[in-house]
C-alpha cells in the first residue's frame, strides 16, 4: 500500500479512506476511494489485501471491490457494511469498495494495474472505454486465469449466466474474466413525443420495418409540421447506430460482420449496403430539412429540445422500445414514444468482464465474491440499489404482478447516496430489482439476448496489438467524417462519403480487417 501511496503522490494524485470521503460527495476521485462498512486500511498506509483487517465480523480477509458511479456515493459504507455481513457467513471475508468516477475510472485502472500493486481485487474491463482494455489486461498479465479458481462455482454460473456469457471471457484457451450478463441485442430506436407518435399511429413500443417506413413516418409528420425539426442530439452526437451488423466490440466499426453477424467475413463497413442505405436517408433528410440546426455543436438534451418543440425527437439504442420509452418519458420532460426501428437484432459479445487481480492475497475468497456476484440476488440488489430504506423502496408493479425499486421519497439522482440506475456494472443485474421499471424489465432483457441472432463470433476476443497504429489512424479518420455526415451537416454527401472512404484506405482500415479475419478464423476453427 506504501508503494501504491507514492505512486499516487508522484502523479498528484489522491487516495482517501471512506471515513473521509464521506463527508465530501461531490469530491473527485482521481485514484479511486476505498470504503468498507467495517473497516478501512489503516492510516499509516497498510492495505486490507495485505493482512487481515479485525472487523466486526471477525478476523476475516478483506477483499476489495471496483465500484464506478458518476460521483462519489455518500452511503458506500452503509452498502460495503451490508454486503460484508453476507460475504462474512457464505464466503469467509468482508468487502471494501473502491470507487472511481465514470470519467475518471479507465486512467486509475491503468494506475493501479499497471505497478503490480494489490490494492484492487476484483475489477471490471471492458474495451477501453470506461475501464481498461480486457485483452490488453489478460495479455499484460494484469488479470488471474480463472478456470480452476471458478471450477467449484462454474456449474452455477453458467446456469445463472449462460455458458456463452461465463465462458466468453476466455483468451487464447484461458479465461481471465467473467462476462457480464446484460443486454446483448441492443438494437436502433427513434424516440418520439408521444402526442406526434399517436397523431401518425404510432405508439411506444412498436416495431418498424426499417429505415425506409421511418423515413415515410418523418414525411408525414414534415408535412404536418414544416417548422419543426424532427431528428435532434442525444449525448451531443447524432447517436444513430446501425445494429445490423456485429461491430466486434469497436463503436467506430473498424471491420464488422454482416447479416446481423451471420456472416463469417469481416468487411468494411463504410463500403457495405447497410451504409449505402444510410448515407440516401441522410440526404434524403437534408432535402426535407428535418435536422435540428446546427446539430453537432448544439449543448441542449432531449429534455430540453423535445418539451420546448425546438425538435421532435432523437435516435437511440436499447434493447426494448418499450423499456426505452418509459426511461426517455421519465427523463425527457415529456412523455415520448420509442419505436424500433428494425425487425431483428444480433446477440453479440459482452462488453465487459469481472477480473481478478493476479497479485491479490486472497484468490479464492475473490472467486467466492465473483460467484456470489453472478447467483445471489440479495448481494446484486445491495450493488444495483443499495440499501433498502436507505436508498431506495420497493413499490409494487400492478401491471405485471412484481415488484421493482424507486427513488424515495424527495430524493432524485442527485441527492440519492448509491450510484442508483448503476446496473450495466454489474455482473448480474438480472437478479435485482429493476430501478424506476416495471418489474418484467430484465425478463424482457432476458428474452431480448435468446431471440436475437447469436453473432458468429460470439466470445471471439480480437487483439488489436498487431495493428494498433492502424487502428489509431482510422479511428480519427471516423471522428473527423462520420458524425458531421450522419448529423448532415455537410454540403455534399456523396463526395465526403468518398474522401472518408479514400482517408480510410490510407489510414489501413485494409489491414486493420485483415487482422480481425485472422482472428475470427482460428476463433471459428477454420
Amino acid at each position: 500500500m506504501k508503494k501504491f501511496l507514492a505512486i499516487l503522490l508522484a502523479l498528484a494524485l489522491v487516495v482517501t479512506c471512506f471515513a473521509a470521503c464521506g463527508s465530501d460527495t461531490g469530491s473527485s476521485s482521481a485514484a479511486g476511494e476505498s470504503s468498507t462498512g467495517t473497516s478501512s486500511a489503516a492510516e499509516d498506509g497498510s492495505s486490507a489485501t495485505e493482512e487481515e483487517t479485525s472487523t466486526d465480523n471477525g478476523d476475516l480477509p478483506t477483499i476489495t471491490l471496483m465500484i464506478v458511479c458518476g460521483t462519489t456515493p455518500p452511503d458506500a459504507d452503509a452498502v460495503a457494511s451490508a454486503l460484508s455481513e453476507i460475504t462474512a457467513e457464505k464466503i469467509g471475508c468482508n468487502v471494501e469498495f473502491i470507487t472511481m468516477e465514470v470519467g475518471n475510472a479507465k486512467q486509475q485502472m491503468n494506475l493501479l494495474l499497471s505497478g503490480g500493486d494489490n490494492t484492487l481485487d476484483v475489477f471490471w474491463a471492458d474495451n477501453g472505454g470506461t475501464s481498461v482494455s480486457f485483452v490488453t489486461a489478460a495479455a499484460n498479465g494484469q488479470a488471474l486465469v480463472l478456470d480452476e479458481l471458478l471450477e467449484p462455482y462454474a456449474d452455477e454460473m453458467k446456469e445463472a449466466l449462460g455458458e456463452n456469457v461465463y465462458t466468453s471471457g476466455t483468451v487464447n484457451g484461458e479465461m481471465y474474466g467473467v462476462g457480464r450478463l446484460l443486454d446483448q441485442a441492443s438494437t436502433t430506436m427513434f424516440n418520439l413525443r408521444a402526442d406526434i407518435a399517436e397523431e401518425f399511429g404510432y405508439a411506444n413500443g412498436d416495431k418498424l420495418s426499417g429505415l425506409d417506413e421511418l423515413t415515410e413516418l418523418f414525411t408525414k409528420i414534415h408535412e404536418k409540421y414544416p417548422d419543426t425539426p424532427i431528428i435532434g442530439p442525444m449525448n451531443g452526437s447524432i447517436n444513430w447506430g446501425d445494429t445490423r451488423v456485429d461491430n466486434l466490440g469497436d463503436s467506430n466499426m473498424l471491420g464488422v460482420l454482416g447479416n446481423f453477424g451471420q456472416d463469417d467475413t469481416v468487411s468494411n463497413y463504410y463500403e457495405s449496403d447497410e451504409y449505402a442505405e444510410r448515407i440516401e436517408c441522410v440526404k434524403t433528410w437534408m432535402e426535407m430539412g428535418i435536422y435540428m440546426p446546427d446539430l453537432m455543436n448544439t449543448t441542449e438534451a432531449p429534455s430540453d429540445y423535445m418539451p420546448a418543440g425546438k425538435a421532435f425527437g432523437c435516435f437511440a439504442g436499447h434493447f426494448s422500445a418499450e423499456m426505452n420509452g418509459i426511461w426517455s418519458s421519465q427523463n425527457f420532460g415529456v412523455e415520448t414514444a420509442t419505436l424500433q426501428v428494425y425487425d431483428d437484432a444480433v446477440a453479440v459479445t459482452p462488453g465487459a468482464y469481472y477480473c481478478i487481480n493476479p497479485n491479490t492475497k486472497n484468490p479464492e475468497e475473490c472467486a467466492g465474491l465473483l460467484y456470489l456476484m453472478a447467483t445471489d440476488p440479495d448481494v446484486v440488489n445491495l450493488l444495483v440499489n443499495g440499501v433498502e430504506g436507505l436508498d431506495y423502496q420497493v413499490l409494487e408493479d400492478e401491471d405485471n404482478g412484481g415488484s421493482y425499486a424507486a427513488y424515495l421519497e424527495g430524493k432524485d439522482v442527485s441527492s440519492t447516496g448509491w450510484c442508483m440506475g448503476y446496473s450495466w456494472t454489474a455482473l448480474n443485474s438480472s437478479i435485482s430489482l429493476p430501478f424506476e421499471y416495471p418489474s418484467n424489465y430484465f425478463d424482457l432483457m432476458l428474452e431480448a439476448n435468446s431471440s436475437a441472432q447469436q453473432s458468429k463470433a460470439f466470445g471471439c476476443q480480437f487483439d488489436s496489438t498487431e495493428y494498433a497504429d492502424a487502428l489509431t489512424a482510422c479511428t480519427n479518420v471516423v471522428s473527423q467524417y462520420s458524425n458531421p455526415i450522419l448529423s448532415g451537416t455537410v454540403q455534399d454527401v456523396d463526395a465526403t462519403v468518398a474522401q472518408f472512404q479514400q482517408a480510410l484506405k490510407d489510414a489501413g482500415i485494409d489491414e486493420i480487417i485483415a487482422g480481425k479475419q485472422a482472428q475470427l478464423d482460428a476463433f471459428l476453427g477454420k
